[in-house]
């Protein structure tokens, strides 16, 4: 939309017209850009001390990085002249099993609290709350609780019911039955029905492992990084989630939802010194530093190249077609911390298989050997160690190798040819445009792209404020093909995975 080239309070006032300046002088400052330039390193303030201040003139906003004195949480705000403000509270997560432990302690913190011990205070603040969202997310590594809302008492209230929420649930063994799973009759007025398993949590990953894609995409992850968090389904796979029990649940809530795992963020222009207040005095303030040990190591690199099968239910839409198989091949990347790398490996995976005209689709999707790319396709950075993945779904079980061998040959003529220049400045520009785009829902999107903050090995710094950029388009393609290339040459942690019902596949070498 804009660049601002000046000092970012001067552009904001310039730029913001007069009803910045009565949001200003409401708060009894200019804007919340020069608020937040007037903390300084050491400042100490309601139990925090502030580690880090950084102008991001690019978007308009300036971070303030702050850790907690007493129990080591770290809180990152964005001071930003947008009245929709966020809060989030995000805790590292890294369940050993499948579960779903994560999952369905996501759904149950918000079944009533200390403070607010009503039945479901999460739900009932949809209707009286003016947010403009509210909600939970449970990754394979993370946890998050965002909000947004622009009314400043509507924050604090909601900010209420959110900490007492994640830190103070009541936990009731009978929520965790109607969340996670129970035994009941088919029909509960009817003590002479089966048995079944029922449950919120359960019914819903039984409806996700329903789907083909969604079981693909689950396996090629659980085989690519098997060493650690990612070999389980942090969902919950249907199979194993009438093994958790009760004790289980409050246990893994005392390790992981604790402050010392806790990365807070908070958006927009209400005043920071009022969230720190409010969050160090109904949460923070009772809690003792702890080590939580959360932290997900690197996957080791493997000697040689893996395969695995999946076995699954022939496709309902095309019975009787011999075209029922999927296949993916896989490479493992580097550590998503470095922002740097991720950021070129992106690059390079949307010219890859971006578009008609992207070499990818033109030498997979154009071959007609199969019906559509694979899931999970392209550049994958939700997890501590990137991936990259390309195939082909729909494919006859006797083309697999074709499929194999026309990715490797794609990788060769990548390496050896490169992109146009053309290309890569217009994904630039493109890229450039996106990141620059206000939605409604900035604050939301800002803090999704900072969840990266919550890997063990991140300093808590905020994405964009690294120094790098890129020096030459050459450098964009070749040093990053370069590296995939030297993950197939050598087979270092490569993957080949299939998906189909033929029963003459191996289950995995």
């Amino acid at each position: 939309m804009w660049r601002c080239s000046r000092p970012v309070p001067v552009a904001l006032r310039r730029l913001s017209g007069r009803s910045a300046e009565l949001r200003a002088w409401r708060w009894g400052s200019t804007t919340a850009c020069e608020r937040a330039l007037q903390y300084r390193v050491g400042e100490k303030m309601h139990g925090y001390t502030v580690s880090q201040v950084t102008p991001v003139p690019e978007l308009f906003l300036t971070a303030v990085k702050l850790d907690h004195d007493g129990t080591g949480a770290r809180h990152l705000h964005l001071a930003r002249e947008d009245s929709n403000n966020l809060f989030s509270v995000q805790f590292r997560t890294t369940p050993m099993d499948s579960t779903g432990v994560p999952h369905i302690l996501e759904h149950t913190v918000l079944c009533g609290s200390q403070k607010y011990p009503c039945r479901d205070p999460f739900f009932k603040m949809l209707n009286r709350s003016l947010s403009t969202f509210m909600n939970a997310f449970t990754a394979s590594d993370y946890t998050m609780y965002p909000f947004s809302t622009q009314n400043p008492k509507d924050f604090q209230n909601l900010l209420s019911v959110y900490l007492d929420a994640a830190f103070f649930p009541c936990l009731r063994e009978l929520d965790f039955w109607q969340e996670g799973w129970r035994l009941e009759h088919e029909d509960p007025t009817d003590p002479k029905t089966a048995l079944v398993f029922k449950g919120v949590v359960f019914n819903e990953m039984k409806g996700a492992f329903a789907d083909s894609e969604r079981v693909f995409s689950q396996h090629l992850q659980n085989q690519l990084l098997p060493d650690h968090t990612y070999a389980a389904v942090s969902g919950g796979a249907p199979l194993c989630i009438p093994d958790l029990t009760w004790e289980q649940l409050r246990e893994f809530h005392a390790k992981h939802y604790h402050p010392s795992n806790a990365r807070f963020l908070t958006y927009g222009n209400f005043p920071l010194e009022e969230h720190l207040r409010q969050i160090h005095e109904e949460a923070l303030s009772k809690f003792q530093r702890i080590e939580p040990n959360t932290a997900v190591p690197p996957q080791q690199r493997w000697e040689m190249p893996r395969e695995h099968h999946v076995h699954c239910a022939p496709d309902a839409l095309a019975a009787g077609s011999p075209r029922q198989t999927t296949v993916s091949v896989s490479f493992l990347l580097p550590d998503i911390t470095d922002t740097a790398e991720a950021f070129a490996l992106t690059l390079l995976s949307t010219l890859l298989v971006s578009g008609p005209s992207a070499p990818f689709y033109k030498a997979l999707i154009e071959s007609g050997l199969g019906s559509d790319f694979s899931p999970d396709v392209g550049y994958n950075g939700h997890t501590r160690d990137a991936y990259f993945s390309v195939g082909l779904q729909g494919v006859a079980e006797a083309d697999v190798a074709r499929v194999r061998d026309i990715i490797d040959r794609t990788l060769d003529d990548v390496i050896a040819n490169g992109f146009e220049d053309d290309q890569i400045e217009a994904l630039l520009h493109k890229i450039e445009i996106r990141m620059k785009h206000q939605s409604v829902s900035f604050g939301l999107a800002l803090a999704s792209h900072s969840r990266t903050s919550t890997r063990p090995s991140s300093p808590c710094s905020p994405w964009w404020t690294h120094p790098w950029r890129p020096r030459t388009k050459a450098w964009t393609t070749s040093s990053t093909a370069s590296r995939t290339r030297w993950g197939r040459r050598s087979g270092s942690s490569s993957l080949l995975c299939t998906a189909g019902c033929s029963s003459t596949w191996p289950t995995g070498t």
